[in-house]
């Protein structure tokens, strides 16, 4: 098989300017649950609404549907319920591919192991370009073969892969032998509306905060070793916990267990997070697995001291080790506790930490970012 020169860009690249004399292009974002609510489907309502205006956009769920509407963007549900996988191959086939076809779909970015091999099953008869993009890390789930499969069959036939961080790319190289040129790397983008909500930062706050999904993959038993560790040392300083998920119950009952409970709080989630983040003077993740994370994004953009384990991907990219926060060794409990009691003693690091919180931020700019998706999609469409 012979690859266009479709992936790999990633630095800013001269577009084929096509667009006004062929007309607007129809892109379609395809999730598996757009009600799932995560970083994922946040991406999804991201790209879909920077897209309308150059392009046609329309956003497909495979199943269950959408918790709001948007202007201007189509949105179908294949399976108006929790489905599982087969499910929807077995009685929603036929309608993704007619949704695609007849409404003469240009492009579709597929954003989700499961739903990549959806479209990958149904690709002989779907007349769209296929771009996968995998927001996670290939290896974090490696043994997981199920997944792996989808992930390798969703790269393999689709006319291009995006991955978020470069680590994740040569992974995709050296372990499923993708085509370099097939594979590019697009950063998440910092929202304009994180922006606008920022304020001053306040470095005599005496408040850690965390958000995230409530699952093991966010390291929540860590998370309580750690507290267990820090708080009891610092009885002024306060530990906030935003999100839900389904181990809320036993992590509350954690807190309990450890007397953490007026230090270690679960606030719930917020719905306006971003509002939240100037009431804290450090952010902390303890994450297992991450793609590229939407929270220390927030975080940076906030001014925060971050400080995060250095798991596969994410954070390395985002943080710069000992300049504007802390990026931990992998599984160090004690390694943790010890830099986030520096800083917790600190007002003055946290205060220089601060100050260069915005060290490679252009990387996530929105203009930067939306110019290598229409470069990449000019290019897949010659």
């Amino acid at each position: 098989m012979v690859y266009k020169n479709i992936g790999g860009y990633d630095n800013e690249c001269e577009c084929v300017q096509k667009r006004g004399l062929m007309g607007k292009k129809h892109i379609c974002l395809i999730d598996y649950d757009m009600c799932d609510w995560g970083g994922v489907e946040q991406v999804i309502e991201n790209l879909g609404q920077a897209f309308l205006g150059d392009y046609r956009v329309s956003i497909i769920s495979l199943c269950s549907g959408f918790l709001r509407t948007y202007d201007g963007i189509s949105c179908y549900t294949i399976i108006d319920k929790r489905a599982r996988m087969r499910e929807i191959l077995v009685s929603g086939y036929w309608k993704l591919i007619q949704i695609l076809n007849q409404n003469h779909v240009d492009i579709v970015i597929v954003c989700e192991s499961c739903a990549g091999m959806i479209v990958t099953l149904a690709r002989p008869f779907i007349k769209a370009k296929v771009i996968f993009a995998d927001h996670l890390n290939l290896l974090s789930v490696w043994n997981d073969k199920p997944v792996r499969y989808m992930r390798y069959f969703s790269s393999r036939f689709s006319d291009c892969t995006i991955t978020l961080t470069k680590k994740n790319k040569d992974d995709y190289i050296q372990y499923f032998h993708c085509p370099p040129q097939k594979l590019t790397v697009i950063y998440n983008w910092i929202d304009e509306k994180v922006f606008k909500a920022v304020k001053e930062y306040k470095s005599g706050e005496k408040k850690i905060v965390t958000a995230g999904r409530l699952e093991h993959a966010k390291g929540y038993d860590r998370l309580l070793d750690i507290a267990e560790r820090v708080l009891p040392c610092h009885p002024d300083w306060e530990w906030h916990i935003f999100g839900s998920g389904s181990l809320q119950k036993m992590i509350s009952q954690e807190i309990q267990n450890r007397n953490l409970g007026k230090q270690l709080i679960l606030t719930g989630n917020s719905k306006t997070m971003l509002e939240e983040y100037h009431n804290y003077s450090i952010f902390a993740m303890t994450s297992y697995v991450e793609g590229l994370p939407l929270v220390l994004l927030e975080a940076k953009t906030n001014r925060l001291p971050s400080i995060s384990f250095d798991i596969l991907t994410g954070p390395s990219e985002i943080i710069d080790d000992g300049q504007n926060g802390y990026l931990v060794e992998e599984g160090d409990i004690i390694g943790f506790s010890e830099k986030l009691s520096l800083l917790m003693e600190n007002e003055k690091l946290r205060k220089s930490f601060s100050d260069q919180a915005y060290q490679g931020i252009e990387k996530f700019q929105k203009e930067k970012i939306l110019k290598q998706w229409e470069c990449l999609f000019d290019r897949i469409l010659i």
